[in-house]
């Protein structure tokens, strides 16, 4: 076995690199069976180290990948800029979904004069103190159920609270109910068998 080292780790050891630092950093480098990750070598700054923050370093997805060994050649040029590309691309879209959401608006609307003056009612309804307004409770409630809550396609909180109801009780009537279910175990009585002749 030669000592030659794999072609991606030689082209990325530095050419001021000492000749006994490249020596070792190439047997480093072979693939033997009893090497479980090749060693990945990557210097950013050029040989000049210092205790900087390396947070202010942006490495992209696919550099961690070679350098964690989880692919075999490092990224390329072309593959970096098509990266680079497909994440504009994404933040366009999103922008473009955003404003669609934006302008499709919400079903909730906002309560309208009626309603505002059936809460403010309310309001002083629950401000008397005299006993009464256990009756004017029940008088708004009658007026509500006598009101109709829909108008054109405006949707209440109440309504929609309706309409969850209603599918509830209908996937619970609908249901198919298993033998299981309702069975009711009873007494055994065997019953005699009837007798074959010979």
């Amino acid at each position: 076995m030669s000592l030659q080292a794999s072609t991606p780790i030689s082209r990325y050891i530095l050419p001021t690199t000492k000749p006994f630092k490249k020596l070792w950093l190439r047997w480093r480098s072979l693939r033997f069976p009893w090497r479980k990750r090749p060693r990945r070598i990557m210097d950013f700054r050029g040989g000049v180290h210092s205790l900087a923050n390396y947070s202010e370093f942006k490495v992209d997805p696919q550099w961690h990948q070679w350098l964690r060994a989880t692919r075999f050649e490092p990224p390329s040029i072309q593959e970096l800029q098509d990266e680079v590309t497909r994440q504009k691309i994404m933040v366009e879209r999103a922008r473009l979904a955003d404003e669609r959401w934006a302008r499709a608006g919400t079903l909730l609307k906002k309560p309208g004069e009626k309603e505002f003056r059936r809460l403010q009612a309310s309001a002083r309804a629950t401000e008397a103190s005299d006993g009464s307004l256990i009756g004017k409770i029940q008088e708004m409630e009658k007026e509500k159920e006598r009101v109709p809550v829909r108008v054109g396609k405006e949707t209440t909180v109440q309504d929609m609270e309706e309409r969850l109801k209603i599918e509830r009780e209908k996937r619970e009537q609908g249901r198919p109910s298993a033998p299981g279910e309702e069975f009711q175990p009873a007494a055994w009585t065997p019953q005699a068998g009837e007798r074959l002749e010979k």
